[in-house]
């Protein structure tokens, strides 16, 4: 099986902005003996608002798998023929393609390579298809959308507003998967966040509740955030407003082969974020036993019940005290044997194994 995979979306850089779940789906694909090779069409406007890396149109490598840069003055009208001819002759079986960029340079592409396609919609594709803003770019994007064979989501909220044909969740990894934990400690909530530092994550909200507890002292807690991004002059400034610099720390961005050793250290993960198109952070907590708290039709529905293995709210400061002042009084070693079995279902071995049979499907 020779995968094309196209997608803006992918870590060719040192660059934060951009998440790295599309490589990881591409390593797992290499690890699974599937063959793989990316094409990354940047519109370079869109780029640099996003202040993105970017890259000189050519071939990279990266962990062995071939990645073609290409960047476009114009959002995906036309491409050199010969670049085509280069891409058809190396005789891919199927198209996956991921976020608008993607959608709409595969669709592009593919009146001559005349491939198989799936197409997997985020919460970016949402946006497009709903605010006013894009409306120049909507139509292009919903056909090249329709026009895919297969429409997959990365969670179940997208998959309700496309109508599409299965979900794609994000995985972890078996062994980081804990087999049992206990609270760490039982007279106050050990509470942490891992997240980019942007407005979209509320993480205000946060320390606003726990401003709330600190006056009702109905509970105690600590709280961690690490992070980067441009709200942490603003969250470091309502910490000193609320007096919560003993209980509450902003810390620089945790590198990754650090990221268990600081949530094995801590009982709850909170992330109360909005357009939320899945976020790996959940599942990388849940997968260390951590008591995990998102928001309502965002990404982790259907992955979190309700006081089973965590818990959904609205994005409220009143919502995200009541829950924090539940948990406080509940069984939270219960709720953390819960999250640790649920993880189970999002092992990679298992999540690879059904996108293998709908990409076969397709095929």
């Amino acid at each position: 099986m020779k995968i094309l995979l196209i997608s803006d979306l992918y870590p060719l850089f040192d660059d934060r902005t951009i998440p790295f779940v599309l490589e990881d789906f591409s390593n797992a694909f290499v690890e699974f003996n599937k063959s793989i090779c990316v094409i990354r069409p940047n519109f370079l406007f869109n780029a640099i608002i996003r202040s993105r890396t970017i890259g000189k149109q050519k071939l990279y490598k990266k962990n062995g798998i071939d990645i073609y840069n290409r960047n476009f003055f114009a959002p995906f009208l036309w491409e050199e023929n010969s670049f085509i001819e280069q891409i058809k002759s190396q005789n891919f079986n199927v198209i996956i393609s991921h976020m608008p960029s993607g959608h709409l340079y595969a669709d592009l592409i593919n009146k001559k390579l005349k491939l198989p396609r799936i197409a997997i919609v985020h919460y970016s594709d949402y946006r497009i298809m709903n605010e006013f803003k894009y409306l120049p770019f909507k139509r292009r994007l919903e056909k090249s959308i329709k026009n895919a064979n297969l429409i997959g989501a990365r969670n179940e909220f997208l998959k309700r507003e496309f109508k599409a044909d299965f979900t794609l969740p994000s995985f972890v990894d078996k062994k980081v998967i804990l087999n049992n934990k206990k609270t760490v400690n039982k007279k106050k909530l050990k509470m942490i966040t891992l997240s980019k530092l942007i407005k979209r994550k509320n993480i205000d909200l946060v320390i606003k509740a726990l401003a709330k507890a600190l006056i009702t002292k109905e509970f105690d807690f600590d709280y961690d955030i690490y992070g980067f991004g441009e709200e942490k002059k603003s969250l470091n400034e309502l910490i000193y407003k609320y007096e919560l610099e003993d209980k509450v720390r902003i810390h620089n961005y945790v590198d990754h082969n650090l990221i268990y050793k600081k949530l094995d250290e801590n009982d709850i993960f909170i992330l109360p974020s909005t357009k939320e198109t899945f976020g790996i952070s959940y599942l990388e907590a849940m997968a260390r036993g951590l008591i995990t708290i998102g928001t309502l039709s965002e990404g982790m529905e259907g992955i979190i019940q309700n006081n089973q293995n965590g818990f959904l709210i609205e994005a409220d400061v009143e919502q995200i005290y009541d829950c924090l002042r539940w948990i406080d009084i509940s069984d939270r070693d219960k709720l953390i044997k819960n999250t640790l079995l649920k993880i189970r279902d999002y092992e990679k071995e298992k999540i690879m194994k059904k996108y293998f049979e709908i990409i076969e499907k397709v095929l």
